[in-house]
């Protein structure tokens, strides 16, 4: 389960890779990333969210290493470098420039590629811990390079082999699909395959359908959804209620149940508007604030659309789509705890009449209160 109360430490298995560093773009964190394996250790600078160089992040005896393993330079000229950067107390990049081994024009593709190699392999790991630590950033001119994030992610999901790391994020084949248009979609550059999965996903929500559509197969269909899941392309969409066959739900359809106590809370905001008038949003509101401490600390970011359903942001989405089962069944127990709130709200403010007429609604909505 997540640490919802402190996200920048916690499990892989719990917020993949991909998802963290999408966290860490959209909350522009500044400070020093940690995930380890085992006995496998990596540490990723960040600077306003962005993946950040510095002399300082920088494994430069590996970096040197991949560069002999490359036949870029010998084992000979690594030890030249080392032994200059020794004697004059400087960095191995640096000495790699004295001793004329490298163009710096040389030097920098290799160091993009090599960092994002890096950070390529993190992607498929789907356990071990993670750790983000705060720091202030470097200046400017300590910066090497910065590597943007939405890339990265890409091209990091493109070249995973672990598929059973993938399946286990994607939603069922019966859970329905929607694509967001966040404000930073120009800003992402997809493949043409990537488009045509996107324009497709437009016409057919649902993921059997969807596999059964697509030309590019399922497990190459399956790591391009990762992909858009995890920049906040798409996300689970409630299916339409057929109130032909009303059923109970599965405990587990988190987005089916989520969708239903949205309408319950509209339904309540609506009701006490039409009693009270313009208060009902500023009871409603009180009413959830006043309930925050005593919720998972998931909802000390939720708030009310002006319709009064519970809305979430883009990066809030991406963590209820990754969570695993208990964590949604603790956040099913919070929304049955908010929407007792506000009927007690209407029992205090409006009296036992009103109480009764709208908890015998809400029991028709869907599950009873």
């Amino acid at each position: 389960m997540p640490d919802l109360e402190n996200w920048m430490k916690g499990d892989l298995a719990d917020r993949p890779f991909s998802a963290l560093l999408f966290y860490l773009w959209q909350s522009e964190k500044t400070g020093f990333l940690r995930v380890e394996q085992g006995d496998l250790a990596k540490t990723l600078g960040f600077k306003d969210g962005h993946l950040t160089v510095t002399i300082q992040t920088l494994p430069q005896k590996d970096f040197l290493r991949d560069l002999v393993e490359k036949n870029i330079i010998d084992s000979a000229l690594l030890t030249k470098c080392e032994q200059y950067a020794e004697q004059n107390i400087c960095s191995l990049l640096k000495a790699l420039h004295e001793l004329s081994a490298l163009r710096p024009s040389e030097t920098w593709p290799l160091l993009e590629k090599f960092i994002q190699n890096d950070a390529f392999s993190l992607f498929d790991w789907d356990e071990g811990r993670y750790e983000f630590v705060p720091e202030a950033g470097p200046h400017d001119a300590q910066i090497l390079f910065s590597i943007p994030i939405h890339p990265l992610i890409l091209q990091g999901i493109r070249r995973m082999k672990n598929h059973k790391a993938i399946e286990a994020r994607i939603p069922e084949e019966g859970v329905p699909i929607q694509v967001l248009t966040p404000y930073y979609f120009n800003q992402i550059i997809l493949e043409p395959a990537e488009r045509y999965l996107l324009n497709l996903l437009k016409r057919q929500t649902l993921l059997k359908t969807f596999y059964e559509t697509s030309e590019l197969g399922k497990k190459e269909s399956q790591k391009i959804l990762f992909a858009f899941l995890s920049l906040g392309l798409i996300s689970p969409a409630p299916e339409k209620p057929d109130k032909s066959h009303r059923s109970t739900p599965e405990p587990l359809e988190f987005d089916k149940k989520w969708a239903v106590f949205n309408s319950k809370f509209s339904y309540i905001y609506k009701y006490i508007s039409k009693e009270l008038g313009p208060v009902a949003f500023n009871l409603i509101e009180k009413c959830f604030e006043e309930l925050k401490p005593h919720l998972s600390p998931f909802w000390k970011q939720g708030k009310f659309d002006s319709e009064g359903r519970i809305s979430l942001n883009a990066i809030l989405k991406i963590d209820i789509a990754f969570a695993n089962a208990e964590t949604k069944r603790a956040l099913i127990r919070d929304l049955n705890e908010i929407l007792m709130a506000e009927v007690l709200a209407v029992k205090k403010n409006l009296g036992d009449e009103h109480e009764s007429l709208l908890v015998s609604h809400l029991n028709r909505m869907g599950e009873a209160v």
